[in-house]
């Protein structure tokens, strides 16, 4: 079973559910920025899209790390879809979460 990620910008209007294997980089760009690269979902545009993720200032190397770690992690009979939500747990650091497809 694939594992997914659930990225919530605004609840019921802006939200991707991509599948962990499609995410290619995390990258901590700074104290208060992680981004995520995946696969871009336009099939006409090259590039990567990315999911930039604005944390608590300090912390972006822990969310980056706890990011990788779910999208490892093997729970058998338990939860496949983790989401990305601001202020939500277990990204409690998250205050904004911007998907940009095409990058």
């Amino acid at each position: 079973m694939k594992k997914m990620i659930h990225f919530v910008d605004a609840a019921g209007t802006d939200e991707h559910f991509i599948p962990a294997s499609e995410i290619y980089t995390i990258k901590v760009a700074d104290a208060t920025s992680v981004i995520c690269y995946v696969t871009s979902l336009d099939p006409a545009v090259a590039a990567f899209g990315n999911v930039d993720l604005t944390v608590t200032s300090g912390k972006s190397d822990e969310v980056a790390l706890r990011l990788a770690e779910y999208m490892m992690g093997s729970q058998p009979g338990g939860a496949n879809v983790l989401t990305v939500k601001a202020a939500t747990a277990p990204f409690t650091e998250i205050s904004a979460v911007a998907w940009t497809d095409g990058a």
